[in-house]
């Protein structure tokens, strides 16, 4: 499974692309089980490095789980999936390792919103990076359930990503929802979204008897992580020996699990150990650069505020 030329081409509009049905089969049922654990073991609050968010009354309500790669072998198998890398490399053109991981979790009737946001370090820094960086920076997302607008989708503004910084808090949610373009980003089990990390996205609260559940992996280029996340490189294994040691003990796990290693597919551990897309169609290199070079400072100012042009 590769994406189109049209597909990459969304991506880099957009700041967003969605691949149907990535993961399925005995694959997609272990991802489900193993997500069942952790979601229960956060709603009782067994365990550690789980996350929880309060509601109009109050009441805490779990919504994260971090470091899903010490939970189960699953999750980390899952991460090197040849297709998925295949994919991932087509639209960052450079190499890449994966270097975080988390779960989020909108359980039956939690009614937790997410505010609208970019992801660091675009958002939550201070100060944010506030030029998106050359290299395409993204979030990939892979989805357990059924995400629908009842549930709590993920909703999206497409085309600000390329501007960097965006000063979202001038804005109250219900414009963000309804002023701006956004779109809501339905997805299916099995599906996976890839969200540029400087695109505003934001969801509601779940207000219906299903649960929505997302398992997230940051893969990222060295140098965008040594740039844009300074002072969270000495604490991630990265692009350290052991960050590169992580990613072959994966795809050996995945090997073990009967779901296949890297023969065969367009995508190779390089000489620096990293992983690095070798087929056709893909991103030119410093790809965004360019982008972001051909946006006129004015047009520039005008999408950060969100405006349409």
């Amino acid at each position: 499974m590769l994406l189109t030329s049209d597909q990459i081409a969304q991506f880099h509009r957009d700041g967003f692309v969605i691949i149907r049905g990535m993961y399925g089969g005995a694959e997609l049922k272990a991802l489900q089980d193993a997500a069942d654990k952790v979601m229960w073991q956060g709603v009782l609050e067994i365990g550690e490095h789980h996350l929880y968010k309060p509601k109009l009354d109050g009441k805490k309500v779990y919504f994260r789980s971090e470091n899903m790669w010490g939970r189960d072998p699953v999750f980390r198998a899952a991460t090197v999936k040849p297709d998925l890398l295949a994919c991932i490399g087509q639209c960052i053109g450079h190499s890449f390792l994966p270097i975080n991981d988390s779960f989020v979790c909108k359980v039956p009737y939690g009614d937790v919103p997410i505010e609208w946001h970019q992801d660091p370090p675009y958002g939550f820094f201070n100060p944010p990076h506030y030029e998106t960086f050359d290299i395409p920076n993204f979030d990939t997302d892979l989805y357990l359930d059924h995400s629908t607008i009842e549930n709590g989708c993920v909703w999206g503004i497409p085309g600000k990503h390329l501007v960097g910084h965006v000063d979202l808090s001038k804005y109250s949610q219900e414009e963000l929802f309804k002023k701006f373009g956004a779109v809501p980003l339905e997805m299916a089990p099995g599906d996976v979204l890839f969200h540029a990390l400087s695109a505003p996205h934001g969801s509601i609260g779940n207000k219906t008897s299903s649960v929505r559940r997302i398992f997230y992996v940051h893969y990222m280029n060295e140098e965008v992580l040594n740039a844009s996340y300074p002072q969270w490189v000495p604490n991630m294994r990265g692009f350290k020996p052991e960050g590169k040691a992580l990613a072959k003990q994966m795809i050996e796990e995945r090997k073990k699990l009967g779901w296949g290693g890297l023969e065969g597919a367009p995508v190779k551990i390089n000489a620096n150990g990293d992983f690095e897309f070798t087929g056709q169609p893909t991103t030119p290199l410093r790809y965004w650069g360019k982008l972001i070079g051909a946006i006129p400072q004015d047009r520039k100012e005008r999408l950060r505020r969100l405006e349409q042009v």
